[in-house]
């Protein structure tokens, strides 16, 4: 086993690479590299990409995670089913493994890929809160526009034999439950999965694993700077025509403020702000799995699962 440091990004397949650059775009990511095969977008941090859009038939590729260290992945690559350490010919560059997951998804983990220079933010203000004053004599004036993406936070997969996965993504990658959500029985039937961060603070979730009849990509979420930027987003969205799917609102698990969308292939990608993050002093939750996707506030979950119209 090793432990990954966070997730990198996500690959995809689509026949119409300006469609989906068009859609990244709008949703507040940048174009990093494209050449006549794929597509790279970044965020505002230093990742080289957060996306990657292959041209082909439509599809949801998989996962990519880093690794600490290139010693992890030469470590990682004499576990069964791994693949042997390679270079990475893409932009950006860098070296991985691949291994496939319980669904068939591969898995790719990463390290050494080239780091760029932070674009900037905008819609950045301190904010006021009860007796929490931060923000005086400065005004508050939104510029409309796509909200920017700051980094790719989390994935959450549709797979079809949760303790498979549970199992495959622990016992490789060193991930560690921070929830657990329990059916009627007590039993464990999916939960929220945190790097291994020791005492450092991380996410309260990178992956998710939530069992259903089909395996798929459920969606793949992009931290944006604050409230504003995520209801900026959603009314820029709105104005370009994209198909909407859930929120705003709160979830209760890891607390993000939410809203999802979907992109030109149906898939699901999700702008959040302000969630948890905790360590190996917070204790595990445990929560009925019939309520643990409800929200503190705003759209509820009736239409997470809905199709594109």
């Amino acid at each position: 086993m090793i432990k990954v440091t966070d997730i990198a990004y996500a690959r995809f397949r689509s026949p119409d690479l300006d469609e989906m650059e068009a859609f990244l775009e709008c949703f507040g990511l940048f174009r990093s590299a494209r050449t006549d095969t794929a597509l790279y977008m970044r965020a505002t941090d230093e990742d080289h990409h957060v996306h990657v859009t292959e041209l082909g038939d439509p599809a949801f590729i998989g996962p990519a995670f880093y690794a600490a260290s290139e010693a992890d992945l030469e470590a990682f690559s004499q576990v069964d089913g791994v693949s042997a350490v390679e270079d990475i010919d893409e932009p950006g560059c860098g070296k991985r493994v691949r291994i496939t997951d319980p669904d068939g998804f591969e898995v790719e983990v990463v390290h050494g890929i080239e780091r760029l220079e932070r674009l900037p933010t905008n819609n950045s203000f301190k904010t006021n809160s009860g007796d929490d004053v931060r923000r005086e004599g400065d005004l508050v004036r939104l510029d409309k526009g796509p909200a920017r993406c700051k980094r790719v936070g989390h994935i959450v997969l549709n797979v079809t034999d949760f303790k498979a996965s549970d199992a495959f993504y622990g016992s490789h990658f060193g991930f560690v439950h921070s929830d657990e959500c329990v059916n009627e029985e007590g039993e464990t039937i999916f939960a929220f999965n945190r790097i291994d961060g020791g005492k450092r603070f991380v996410d309260h979730h990178t992956l998710l694993t939530v069992p259903m009849e089909e395996a798929g990509l459920g969606h793949l979420a992009y931290e944006v700077e604050d409230v504003n930027a995520v209801h900026i987003g959603h009314e820029y969205l709105k104005s370009k025509g994209y198909h909407h799917s859930w929120g705003i609102g709160r979830h209760i698990l890891g607390s993000q403020i939410f809203d999802y969308w979907f992109d030109p292939l149906g898939f699901r990608v999700e702008h959040w702000t302000d969630g948890d993050i905790l360590n190996e002093d917070i204790p595990m939750g445990k929560t009925p799995a019939a309520t643990a996707l409800d929200v503190q506030w705003g759209t509820g979950p009736e239409t997470r699962l809905a199709k594109i119209p």
